[in-house]
Parts: structure tokens; C-alpha cells; sequence
């Protein structure tokens, strides 16, 4: 059969039968390769849903690590590919090396394939990490995807490409990490993990704005994405599951890096009930289906510009403008002359906007200089000044009660009877309860 020929754009991925010197979707010049592929007669098998269901395997492979089973719904499938993105030496590699460990500990065979670094390399780190029972982990350096799909059969069960942007197909022509070459090379291992029903894990660059580099076909493509965050001069470390074929989306595992390697930390705190200086205020948030006590740290100062600095650490900064406009214009605080620096302890990057109240809570405790003690605010704060309910807050106070907090204030529309809530309707309520005289407008 003819072969047919296409033209591939090496920079976006366009593809075209014919020749073009422009690109019409990236717009760059020159871009244009040729790619061949012969058209294949494929027979297409028709099967019964319920006769699949009855021999499927559904028995879920343990990771060792108990948090980051429960963020997948109890571990990973049979077939399932997972790709694993994050900033440069937040700990993919290592986490990826401590899971093989594992699988090989249980006697099960995994393939790595170690795009990046020597085997040597790899050899040190699993040296470092005191990884045992290494029997059953095969290493290979190649970054020809063609090759180590060859090397693939049934006898592994578990395979880690490390990284997908260093993979290399010749199919292509073009240079590795390129939109193309990303495109293809996860396409064929996610082909070949279905047809063995093999677990793969794809570790992925990411860009400056923190999204997974190359196409975004390719989270598509696969089953789960993980996203690992954490600060390099912390030690605190966040694996959160973007999408989840087989489980809720949504969930998190925290983890501490140390020099022996990654520990899970089951109940992480990220609040210090410890001298509750002015500028501090606790929330409650709701990572996937887990309820986490978080502490807002807010800095007030007074400007020395015509041009206030607002920065924002782990909280999202249009949330922040807004809630310092309706400050002003709610509790005539001079909040908009002033610099205002807010951060959540821990590193935890929050987008439950559960504590929008605690951010003004902070606030007005920085700028007041008050401290607020043991009292914890949780709820939505509106453009029109009034305090809105969020959802599940009988679990958001059941966590704060294990925490030692002795009162809740919360939104009057809550309906919920306890001797610790205070309910409130606004934020000039808010600064009733908490002591702020407002200013004469």
C-alpha cells in the first residue's frame, strides 16, 4: 500500500498533506517536516461490557506509601498511566526510584528508564536513599522510544520514563522535548502500557508558569496527573492529583524531604497555635475529600509610594485585590494606602475560598495590631461586605475542634447549633467581634 505522506510543524505540531513554508498555526517559518507513515489495515474487535467485566483485573498495586495510595483511591490499576510533573528537584525522580523499590521489595519487576541521568547516577541516588531489595529493578539509559518499548513485555510491572521530554522518537525528525516529540513518544507508551496492562509512571518537565511542558493533548492522554509541589527552602513537600480516571480528582499527599528520601507525613499540620501574634488568623480548607487547619499570616504596613505593594505566598492574588477593595469600601479601612503582605503557613497553595475571611481576619489583626486568639473565621467573603456559608462545614469545624480551637466564627447562615460558633452576617460584624473600629467615612 502507498505510503502517505504529511507534513509535521516541528514547533506547534500542525500537520499537513502539503509542503507549507508559514506555519497557519504557530506562525513561524520553516518549520515544516516530513513525516511518512503507511496506513494499516487494522481489524476492529468487538467485545460485550459485562463478559470484560467479569475477567477484568481489578486488584490495585500498592505505591508504599499509604497517603499517596489513598490520593489514588487505593493505589494504582493495572494499565493505568500516571504522569508526574513539578519544579526541578522537588523530588519526582525520588519518588519514582522509592516506588520501584517497593514494587521490587514485594517481588515485583519494574523497568526504569533513565533518560536524564547515567545508570551510575541512578546507582548513587538509590544509594543514597538506602533503597533495598533492588533485585528487581531493570535500568536503562536509552532515550530512543522505539527501543525500550522492544525491551517491554509482560514480565514488568511497572514502568517509569525519566523524563518524557527527553524521549526521542525517529519517526519524527525532530529535536527531543519539541510539542511533536512529546506528542508521539507519550502516545506510543501509553499504546504499548494498555496493550500489557502495565502501570507506567511519566515523569514531565514543567514551564515558567507551572503547567506541564509540550501539548496539552498529552494530559489527555493519560489516566491520572500528579502535580508535586513544594518550595526548595522548605522541606514540605505536595503531591496533588489533578485528574483521575479512577478515583476523585482533587486529593493530596504531603510529604517531607529528607536526606534518606521522602516521608509521608499522615497528619501534617500547617498552623502553630503557639503565641497567636497580631497578623495571624486560622481557617479550615478541603483538599479532595481531607479537611486541613491552615493559618493566614498577614503584614500591614503603611506605603512609602503612590504605588502599594500587595504580595501573596500560596493565596491567589486577584482574590487578594478584591478582598482588600471591599475592606475599604466596607469597613472604610485605609487598607488600600498601605502594603499588605499575606502568606500561608506550611507552603500550602489554597484555592477553597472558605478563607477569604481568615485573609481579612489577618488583616485587620496586622493592622490593628490585635491578636486574634484561638478563634479561627471560615467563609466566603462577597463584593457586597456579607460573609457566605461554603460547603461541608460540619467536617471544616469537626477539624478545628480536634485542633484545640475554642471558637468558630462563621457565617449567620449556617445552620448549625453549637456553643462555639459565633455567627456573623458581614465583615462590619466581623470587626465588631474581633475589636476594629471603623473609621468615619
Amino acid at each position: 500500500m502507498k505510503e502517505k505522506e504529511r507534513f509535521i510543524c516541528k514547533s506547534c505540531g500542525y500537520e499537513s498533506i502539503k509542503w507549507f513554508g508559514k506555519c497557519p498555526q504557530c506562525g513561524e517559518w520553516n518549520t515544516a517536516v516530513e513525516a511518512t507513515s503507511k496506513p494499516l489495515e487494522r481489524i476492529v474487535d468487538l467485545v460485550n461490557l459485562k463478559d470484560v467485566l467479569k475477567s477484568v483485573n481489578s486488584t490495585r498495586l500498592t505505591t508504599g506509601f499509604t497517603e499517596l495510595d489513598a490520593s489514588l483511591c487505593s493505589g494504582i490499576v493495572p494499565g493505568q498511566v500516571l504522569l508526574l510533573g513539578g519544579e526541578p528537584g522537588v523530588g519526582k525522580s525520588t519518588l519514582a526510584l522509592e516506588i520501584c523499590a517497593w514494587f521490587s521489595k514485594n517481588g515485583y519487576k519494574s523497568l526504569y528508564v533513565s533518560a536524564e541521568e547515567s545508570v551510575d547516577q541512578l546507582a548513587i541516588r538509590a544509594r543514597r536513599l538506602a533503597c533495598e531489595n533492588l533485585d528487581g529493578i531493570t535500568v536503562c539509559s536509552d532515550n530512543d522510544i522505539d527501543s525500550v518499548l522492544q525491551i517491554i513485555n509482560e514480565d514488568y510491572s511497572l514502568i517509569v520514563v525519566d523524563s518524557l521530554q527527553t524521549m526521542y522518537s525517529e519517526e519524527v525528525g525532530t529535536y527531543p522535548g519539541s510539542v511533536v516529540q512529546v506528542r508521539v513518544c507519550a502516545e506510543k507508551i501509553i499504546s504499548k502500557c494498555k496493550e500489557l496492562s502495565i502501570p507506567s509512571i511519566l515523569i514531565a518537565h514543567i514551564t515558567k508558569s507551572g503547567e506541564i511542558s509540550g501539548p496539552k493533548l498529552v494530559e489527555h492522554l493519560v489516566d491520572t496527573v500528579i502535580y508535586f509541589e513544594g518550595e526548595k527552602t522548605t522541606e514540605l513537600r505536595i503531591l496533588r492529583v489533578i485528574k483521575n480516571r479512577f478515583g476523585p480528582s482533587g486529593e493530596i499527599a504531603v510529604f517531607e524531604m529528607r536526606d534518606d528520601g521522602l516521608k509521608q507525613l499522615c497528619d501534617p499540620v500547617f498552623f502553630d497555635l503557639t503565641d497567636q501574634l497580631p497578623g495571624n488568623c486560622l481557617s479550615c480548607v478541603i483538599e479532595g475529600s481531607r479537611a486541613f487547619v491552615v493559618q493566614i499570616q498577614a503584614l500591614v504596613s503603611r506605603s512609602r509610594s503612590n504605588m502599594p505593594r500587595r504580595v501573596s505566598n500560596g493565596f491567589d492574588m486577584t482574590r487578594l485585590l478584591l478582598l482588600i477593595a471591599t475592606i475599604g469600601k466596607h469597613m472604610r479601612l485605609p487598607v488600600e494606602s498601605h502594603d499588605v503582605y499575606v502568606n500561608v503557613l506550611g507552603g500550602l497553595r489554597i484555592t477553597d475560598t472558605a478563607v477569604d475571611a481568615a485573609v481579612v481576619g489577618a488583616i485587620l489583626s496586622s493592622m490593628m495590631e490585635k491578636p486574634i486568639e484561638k478563634t479561627s473565621v471560615i467563609g466566603e467573603v462577597s463584593l457586597d461586605g456579607r460573609i457566605k456559608p461554603v460547603y461541608r462545614m460540619r467536617s471544616r469545624i469537626d477539624s478545628l475542634k480536634r485542633a484545640g480551637i475554642q471558637s468558630v466564627i462563621v457565617p449567620k447562615s449556617v445552620d448549625l447549633s453549637d456553643k462555639n460558633l459565633v455567627k456573623i452576617d458581614s465583615l462590619q460584624d466581623m470587626g465588631d467581634v474581633l475589636g476594629v473600629k471603623l473609621f468615619d467615612s
